[in-house]
């Protein structure tokens, strides 16, 4: 396992340069962000084809529209890496403005559900996942409307797309926000904690087991002063709910595969820093992990919600960095 994060931890780096390289004019966040993308699914990434791809995306949209702005290069990889490039962006415009249609709010957030429903295969019954995220949607911010806002999205829409009744996903995040906030005492904000809350009410399962993983390996985090500084880095912690490897062996994994991110001067910590570093390090085992279980992945979705300082950009990329089979596995099993 420690040669296979090796692995993971240089394909990230190769990519982000050779990404950073065609692309000089993104934000250097994004083209990790894009490395990301194909180092989830152990790509080396192709620079010639996202060009193509990004002449694709022009082809379908205006040159002021939403999908050409802090999505392109997001979309770009998510087009680069699909069979038909052309077919894959034609999808995602066209469900974007069918749950525009269902009263969706006009944001970032909404190309992000269009394209979680087309990589789950979810389109067919948009009418129906779309009432059922309206109907979350309103539920959470009932029981607490100061934590539940357009953050949320991504997985409330994946929450939506399966088939769990609407009670026990409800009930599943709130007990995950009493038993970490009253009896572990999580140092994590509220925030932070629903929305792990609504990362392990995919599955379901015994919550507080799963709540007390993750609340193990943050503490043994902060023991080893190697402490996550956001909310949102904590939420990628449930990446390691179900992974079947003792919490030490795994905080360990990842602090090595930060120290290996770190030999690139890019992520050193004076330029990139140490936390979010620590975030990427930790998405890249998980992954490594995940490939050979039926682990739910929307844990991984959750893991760059903070990468970049503009929260809104942030939460947008997060659903699109980890749309990899599994996810879909674990919805769809969630069907049955």
């Amino acid at each position: 396992m420690k040669e296979k994060i090796r692995e993971r931890c240089e394909l990230l780096k190769r990519n982000r340069k050779a990404i950073a390289k065609e692309f000089s004019l993104e934000n250097d966040l994004m083209s990790v962000v894009a490395g990301m993308i194909f180092t989830g699914s152990g790509r080396e990434v192709d620079p010639e084809m996202l060009k193509e791809c990004k002449k694709v995306l022009a082809k379908h949209t205006g040159v002021f529209s939403r999908f050409r702005k802090n999505v392109d290069l997001v979309l770009e990889s998510r087009m680069a890496m699909a069979e038909d490039p052309g077919k894959y962006i034609e999808a995602v415009i066209d469900t974007y403005n069918k749950i525009r249609k269902a009263k969706m709010k006009d944001n970032d957030f909404t190309i992000i559900a269009a394209a979680l429903l087309c990589e789950l295969e979810k389109t067919d019954r948009i009418d129906e996942v779309m009432e059922r995220y309206d109907e979350l949607t309103k539920r959470m911010e009932k029981e607490h409307p100061f934590l539940t806002n357009t953050t949320d999205s991504s997985q409330v829409m994946l929450l939506a797309a399966s088939e769990r009744d609407i009670e026990s996903i409800v009930n599943d995040i709130e007990k995950c926000i009493q038993y970490l906030k009253k009896i572990c005492k999580t140092k994590a904000g509220s925030d932070a904690v629903q929305g792990l809350g609504e990362v392990l009410a995919l599955e379901g399962g015994n919550i507080q087991e799963r709540c007390e993983r993750v609340d193990k390996i943050f503490t043994l985090f902060k023991d080893k002063k190697a402490v996550f500084s956001g909310d949102r880095e904590f939420v990628s912690l449930g990446a390691f709910a179900d992974i079947d490897a003792e919490p030490e062996i795994l905080v360990d994994l990842i602090i090595k595969a930060s120290e290996i991110l770190k030999e690139d001067k890019f992520f050193s910590d004076s330029s990139f820093g140490k936390s979010r570093r620590l975030m990427y390090a930790a998405a890249l085992v998980a992954g490594c992990y995940r490939e050979n279980s039926a682990v739910n992945d929307t844990a991984y979705i959750s893991s760059t919600l903070g990468i970049l300082k503009d929260r809104q950009t942030a939460a947008m990329i997060s659903a699109m960095i980890q749309i990899i089979p599994s996810i879909a596995e674990a919805v769809l099993s969630a069907d049955k």
